[in-house]
């Protein structure tokens, strides 16, 4: 399902589209986890989030760096980053950074 990524408002809720809609349901995989591997999946989720609008531009180890770190922070800080780069994409770049 597509969504259209408007420009936020407020903190966003998630992390991937829609931003703007509570993603309060119950983790199935919490339990039975120590919280290592709770921190674990949750960091490679976000580092997914983060990556999923820039599919199809090249990527150097020290951007790769920097969205690891990114994906440390919290939902609204995670959520914002990825709505700006959707957005981001979605403008026709000029000539002149083509």
């Amino acid at each position: 399902m597509q969504h259209r990524i408007a420009p936020l408002n407020r903190a966003p809720r998630r992390i991937r589209p829609p931003f703007d809609v509570d993603s309060y349901e119950p983790d199935p995989y919490r339990f039975g986890e120590t919280n290592d591997q709770w921190r674990a999946r949750r960091h490679a989720d976000r580092v997914a989030a983060l990556l999923e609008p820039l599919d199809g531009v090249d990527l150097g180890a020290y951007d790769r760096r920097i969205i690891d770190w990114l994906a440390d922070w919290d939902i609204e800080t995670v959520g914002t980053i990825a709505s700006l780069i959707y957005r981001a994409r979605a403008v026709d770049a000029p000539e002149s950074v083509r």
